[in-house]
């Protein structure tokens, strides 16, 4: 039996290594507060009377339009989850990510010769993907940022590309989550880099420039065939320009404030930076601007962070090995093989071992943890039948509508501009942040009960109102009932009439 030479041993252990890092980020199990929404509103397909079109979850506005951007992945996600359940969901999110991460060391495999510098590179933008990898759609866009990318990478400018696959890949994106925008973006930034830098003698001077643009065009034509046509355009554009201060991803990246939480950021961003002015390798103007327009994108909207990433991948990769590759290559070559492979070997089961128990009680389900969502107080109000109105902690919403709807509907949840009118977002905010009204905004849309977190402003106002009281606390949360609308519960209560209360599971759903 052949041997295999050790450097090919260490090869493949740095690739394993790789793949292991990968699942210990991708692997995380923590309940992002819009997962409810996501696995349970669409469970049909459009044309049936089962996939909704208005806000009927709401009382405030129960017949506004609803544009749900990403219905198809909603609709994905529920199937997965009632075919294989949490395990399924967990599985998915997993492979997306393995896809994109295939398709970024394809590019970088051929760009960067550099062994020891492709290992580090990737566990860098893995690393710093780890901020956009809870079970969402997200990652659907993702992935075909990744394919986008990666066919631009070998095959732009090629009339077949441009005018048949991505405007057939529109389609699908469009369906799949609202970020499908990026995609016009990218186009048009590649276009508009490679008409003006790319003017080829043996071709008319016409072609390229139809050729791409044309693509432009064909892919946001296309993007219109879903279920809500150009009103899906028209939500994007209202999306686009509504400051979203109040949630936090949609903050911009401070140093000062989030450095210490995105070092992996950092020092991406910093390498990238570096790179390019004293690369000496050509730098195609379109992939730069790229990269640029993604940094400042993730600087913008922390959201963007992993799309930075993403986009690292397809740029900087020749040159940060023009910078430092022979470095680490010399350094690489002196160390012993064996202690190579030795590190390799040590840094695989630990990152499995993370994967499966770092801040995980069940590896394999996707947890809620009980400190950040009102579990108890839920199980409370299912046992006391309580129903009615209710204004909700907007991280709570989807949570009290998988478990709530329809003896409850809320105020307002997750979906913010794609089913509510930006007078009503507005009005909600004013009664959480306890502001100059807030008692009019409960009146204004008749409210029974509200459940919010105890550092919410309100839940201070609401404690010192006399026509609302306190009548469960546990954890993050307090209920607080409308005295005129709940007399007989809030009697019943005061007399110690209370229900037995099944301690709920913290997992999903």
């Amino acid at each position: 039996m052949r041997r295999l030479p050790l450097q090919t041993v260490i090869r493949w252990l740095a690739i394993t290594a790789v793949i292991c890092f990968a699942l210990q980020v991708f692997s995380d199990n923590k309940a992002d507060v819009d997962l409810w929404g996501n696995v349970g509103f669409v469970r049909a397909l459009p044309g049936s009377p089962d996939f909704l079109t208005t806000n009927s979850y709401s009382y405030t506005e129960p017949d506004a339009p609803w544009v749900n951007h990403e219905w198809l992945a909603e609709y994905l996600l529920h199937g997965t989850w009632r075919l294989l359940g949490n395990p399924g969901l967990l599985l998915l999110k997993i492979m997306l990510g393995l896809s994109v991460l295939a398709l970024m060391h394809n590019t970088l495999r051929r760009e960067c010769r550099s062994g020891p510098l492709r290992l580090l590179l990737l566990l860098l933008m893995i690393s710093t993907m780890s901020y956009g990898f809870s079970t969402r759609p997200h990652h659907f866009t993702y992935l075909l940022l990744a394919i986008f990318l990666a066919l631009l990478k070998r095959y732009g400018g090629r009339a077949w590309l441009h005018l048949g696959v991505l405007p057939a890949l529109a389609i699908l994106w469009a369906n799949l989550h609202g970020a499908f925008f990026i995609g016009a973006i990218v186009l048009i930034v590649y276009a508009v880099a490679e008409t003006a830098c790319n003017r080829r003698s043996t071709e008319p001077v016409w072609r390229r420039p139809a050729i791409l643009f044309g693509g432009v065009v064909l892919f946001v034509a296309a993007s219109m065939i879903n279920p809500f046509g150009a009103r899906l355009w028209g939500f994007i554009f209202e999306s686009g320009v509504s400051a979203r201060p109040y949630l936090s991803e949609w903050e911009p990246f401070s140093p000062i404030r989030h450095g210490m939480t995105h070092l992996d950021f950092v020092f991406l961003a910093l390498l990238a930076c570096c790179a390019f002015p004293f690369s000496r390798t050509p730098k195609a103007v379109a992939w730069t601007a790229l990269l640029y327009l993604s940094l400042l994108a993730a600087i913008i909207l922390r959201r963007n962070i992993p799309l930075f990433a993403i986009v690292t991948a397809f740029t900087i990769g020749p040159h940060v090995e023009d910078m430092v590759g022979k470095r680490l290559e010399g350094l690489a070559v002196r160390l012993p093989a064996w202690l190579l492979a030795l590190l390799l070997l040590c840094f695989i089961p630990l990152s499995l071992y993370s994967a499966a128990t770092f801040n995980k009680q069940s590896p394999c389900q996707i947890e809620i943890p009980a400190d950040r969502y009102p579990l108890r107080v839920v199980a409370f109000m299912k046992a006391h039948d309580l129903s009615g109105n209710a204004f909700v902690f907007f991280d709570w919403a989807e949570y009290c509508i998988w478990h709530l709807y329809p003896d409850c509907r809320v105020f307002l949840d997750g979906r913010f501009r794609s089913a509510y009118s930006a007078p009503v977002v507005s009005d909600y905010l004013a009664g959480l942040y306890g502001r100059p009204g807030w008692d009019r905004v409960l009146t204004q849309y008749p409210t029974d009960m509200a459940l919010v977190h105890f550092g919410n402003p309100i839940a201070q106002k609401l404690s010192n109102h006399p026509g609302w009281a306190l009548v469960f606390a546990d954890g993050p949360a307090c209920l607080y009932l409308k005295r005129s609308v709940h007399a007989e519960a809030l009697e019943a209560m005061r007399r110690g009439t209370w229900l037995d209360m099944p301690e709920p599971r913290a997992l999903f759903p």
